[in-house]
């Protein structure tokens, strides 16, 4: 029998305990082979309106997809040839050297490796034009997707992998020089020490994430100083977290143990026992796993919320459906005569707004930089358009007072322009005395509006001459495909004049975000979807390895008289605290940071929330339920 032949009849010996392995790295692949497909998919390229940031924003995914996987696989891999220290013992006893005992592990890491490869490009290929139809659904695109293979993908995913299976069946040949055949032997029977209790480290874990969360309660100053209150906030959180379960929940399972008439309760004794020695050789991946899940659920949340508002959003941003001047006035009739011959009685109003637009000294407003064209508005127009809005304002202003407005900053909660003094021509002094947190204009067009008294404007509007805004408000914003396509044709030579023309649709901004927000939940969920399921793989695995170490230690307790109901439950009490434990802290920390981002972006993430965590939840009780029936099979409780 070839070495070969030994190890692929290894590993359908073994298969039941490579399922949970091999099914992690299919997906993996699966979804690193979708990355890299919509990556290089003409169809999605060519009809995006990010051209330029889609396929960077697909190259840091798969570069985060590799990185994780590879870390994934790695420790798996470390986990199961522990786990055969004793089998690599038997082929040395029985005289197989070193080398030939090395390359046998190298083969079969090498055989699953290439056998994961195969299934997951071909679940990839199967699924490519579903994933293509989800992410255009995503993005808003009316397209009909196609199947298509892309050679560049598949030799991508195939090497990449094959890279990462080499390097881990390497890390199995080196298992056996490492360790002498009495070490390989006793492997399983090295029990666990107890973990050491610290009233110190307990004290400073709580101090540590309540710093933390007390940097991250003031938004303003993360927005500006993030640096000096983001990075410790977070170096204090995972500082604090490994605190918490090195020491805290040792020293609470610690006071358990001494609460008598608990810990004597039932299988309370067995459960609190084999967690207190078992803590200590959990307390980083325990780390790791509630970290990585407060970062899933933040991204995965925050994204899904901002797309679910994107029409709120962009409906602040961008209150017009239509906003020009093209400084022509034969191309502004035009547009209006397409406009409403299209559109017709879905016009809900539209306006003819006066304005100067000057060259004003704004270096007192470190928010306005100095090459925005300051727009000066009387404010008699804003009442006007105010009224047209169906918003009462009853601001006045004196002649050398102005009003600013919000500017599409994130921070919507700060007034960065009240009591700031602006210079007009003139040497005319203003001070900014009013701030409203609505947009006066659409967003996005270099432009920096003012509001100023009627006199003042009337004095200003003799030195120069004014202007002309175009504003029409309709009833179709999101939906109005056709006629923005005629419009952008129509003025296309004229976007990027040197007299600066100014045009800015809703239904542009509207589509540029839901193209924008669809890629990042797109990239979200399915990255999300492989971090949780490669950290409730190493859950199972840790747990499955000491199932066989504490296989012998069961067996004695059923010889005593301990029932196996009372062993079952023991387990399941056991278990459930290892996975309940990081869900516990990665919900703090996401509702403390979600709670922030919520009222820093004015929108409501309750409803994402409950979703997204109810996803999370709901593949750890899967992952618990699995762990849980292979950890009693393997102590053959079942």
């Amino acid at each position: 029998m070839t070495l070969f032949s030994l190890a692929r009849k290894n590993i359908l010996k073994n298969l039941r305990q490579y399922v949970i392995y091999l099914y992690s790295m299919i997906i993996s692949i699966s979804i690193y082979f979708t990355f890299v497909s919509l990556q290089y998919n003409e169809q999605l390229i060519s009809s995006s309106v990010t051209r330029g940031k889609l396929e960077p924003a697909f190259q840091a995914a798969a570069v985060i997809l590799i990185v994780f996987s590879a870390i994934f696989i790695w420790y798996s891999n470390a986990f199961f040839t522990k786990k055969r220290k004793k089998e690599v013992g038997l082929y040395a006893l029985f005289g197989m050297s070193k080398k030939k005992i090395g390359q046998l592990l190298f083969y079969e890491n090498l055989i699953m490796g290439v056998f994961a490869l195969f299934i997951g490009i071909t679940v990839g290929l199967l699924f490519s034009k579903l994933f293509t139809m989800i992410i255009f659904k995503m993005m808003g695109f009316s397209l009909e997707a196609a199947f298509t293979i892309k050679e560049r993908g598949l030799i991508q995913t195939t090497a990449v992998f094959l890279l990462i299976t080499l390097l881990t069946s390497f890390q199995s040949y080196r298992l056996i020089y490492r360790f002498s055949l009495a070490e390989l032997f006793k492997a399983e029977q090295k029990g666990e020490s107890s973990p050491l209790i610290s009233w110190l480290k307990s004290i400073l874990s709580l101090m540590f994430i309540g710093s933390a969360y007390t940097l991250l309660l003031n938004p303003n100053d993360i927005v500006n100083n993030p640096t000096f209150r983001f990075v410790p906030a977070i170096l204090l959180l995972m500082i604090g977290s490994y605190f918490a379960f090195s020491s805290l929940v040792a020293l609470l399972l610690k006071l358990a143990q001494k609460a008598t008439g608990f810990y004597l309760k039932g299988e309370n004794l067995l459960s609190i026992t084999n967690l207190f020695y078992r803590i200590k050789g959990n307390v980083l991946i325990l780390t790791v796993i509630s970290l990585l899940s407060s970062v899933t659920l933040i991204a995965c949340i925050t994204t899904y919320s901002l797309y679910r508002h994107l029409g709120q959003l962009t409906e602040l941003n961008n209150p017009y459906s239509y906003m020009f001047n093209m400084k022509n006035e034969d191309v502004n009739h035009q547009l209006q005569t397409m406009i409403e011959k299209t559109l017709g009685r879905k016009i809900l109003y539209k306006k003819k707004v006066d304005y100067l637009s000057i060259k004003a000294d704004v270096s007192s407003l470190t928010r306005v930089p100095d090459f925005f064209q300051t727009m000066i508005i009387s404010e008699k127009t804003y009442h006007e358009l105010m009224k047209l809005r169906g918003i009462t304002d009853r601001t006045h202003l004196g002649k050398n007072e102005a009003m600013a407005f919000y500017d599409g900053n994130l921070d919507r909660n700060s007034d960065p322009f009240s009591g700031k003094k602006l210079t007009l021509p003139a040497n005319r002094s203003i001070t900014i005395t009013a701030y409203k947190d609505i947009s006066l204009l659409n967003q996005g067009e270099m432009l920096f509006p003012l509001v100023i008294s009627n006199s003042l404007y009337e004095e200003l509007k003799q030195e120069g001459n004014p202007e002309t805004l175009y504003m029409v408000k309709t009833s179709v914003d999101k939906t109005a495909e056709k006629l923005n396509a005629n419009i952008e044709k129509h003025i296309k030579h004229l976007r990027y004049a040197e007299n600066q023309p100014i045009f800015a649709s809703f239904y542009e901004k509207y589509h540029y975000g839901l193209e924008t927000y669809g890629l990042l939940i797109f990239i979200g969920i399915f990255l999300g979807l492989v971090f949780l399921l490669a950290t409730g793989s190493m859950i199972y695995f840790k747990q499955l390895m000491e199932a066989t170490n504490d296989k012998e230690r069961y067996h004695i307790l059923t010889k005593i008289g301990i029932s196996d109901k009372i062993i079952k439950k023991s387990i399941n009490k056991q278990l459930g605290l290892v996975f309940i434990l990081p869900i516990i802290l990665a919900v703090c920390n996401t509702g403390v940071i979600l709670s922030i981002l919520a009222d820093f972006l004015q929108i409501d993430m309750v409803l994402p929330f409950i979703l997204c965590f109810a996803v999370y939840v709901f593949i750890y009780l899967a992952y618990f339920w699995v762990t849980t029936r292979s950890y009693l099979k393997m102590i053959k409780v079942m």
